[in-house]
């Protein structure tokens, strides 16, 4: 079954046309996108996102439609991460656990899968930390985390290696490898040579038009 199938897929702001993309299809585990800044990357991400809504002649996703019916539904089924890290102002622990709350898990069920994810991302220690008290690598892996937990079928990142050491690079695609029997993932990053190691397919974004860079490439 593809994840998304859609064409003609055309948003804009305020009349000003930002995006049209011809046609999408995905059935890999991992998708990466790259282009030049303001070629539409973010605005394409939050249509996948089910966060803005523009017009399509086809838009589907896990096989079915997409509609104002299932607009909030298909939201929930899916995490996107923005490039710049955004936490609530609680502990790390809320922070993670906010996804699961959301969705009334079980208390020992959230502290479980809370903890096995901090220790993913080596957070362990900084459970009790507030979002002030974080570096920018923290921060984000603290997004990655939450964005993970609650093992969503799909995953939109935007530069999520931004502010990341090596280390914490190394986290991330531990993290995609742990998670890829349940959940796939979009990418968006300037970083081509990192998209093309983590990523089954390439695509190249410019002037709001998506278009294939490469079918295949080899994981390092």
């Amino acid at each position: 079954m593809k994840i998304y199938s859609l064409e003609e897929l055309r948003f804009s702001y305020d009349g000003k046309f930002l995006l049209h993309i011809e046609r999408f299809e995905m059935d890999e585990k991992r998708v990466g996108i790259f282009g030049p800044s303001g070629s539409g990357k973010t605005t394409f991400l939050l249509n996948l996102a089910f966060l803005l809504k523009g017009e399509w002649k086809i838009f589907r996703f896990m096989g079915e439609d997409v509609n104002d019916a299932s607009l909030e539904r298909f939201r929930r089924s899916v995490s996107y991460v923005s490039q710049h890290p955004v936490l609530l102002k609680r502990s790390v622990f809320e922070n993670i656990a906010y996804p699961l709350m959301l969705r009334k898990f079980p208390k020992h069920e959230v502290r479980r899968r809370v903890l096995e994810i901090a220790e993913l991302f080596e957070l362990e220690k900084l459970l009790d930390a507030r979002p002030w008290q974080l570096s920018g690598g923290q921060a984000r892996r603290v997004c990655l985390a939450r964005a993970l937990v609650f093992e969503p079928k799909l995953v939109l990142l935007d530069e999520p290696t931004a502010d990341l050491d090596e280390d914490g690079r190394k986290m991330l695609n531990i993290a995609m490898e742990e998670f890829s029997d349940q959940t796939s993932f979009v990418i968006v990053s300037h970083d081509v040579d990192w998209l093309a190691s983590v990523c089954e397919k390439l695509y190249m974004m410019r002037n709001g038009a998506l278009k294939e860079y490469s079918t295949k490439t080899e994981k390092n």
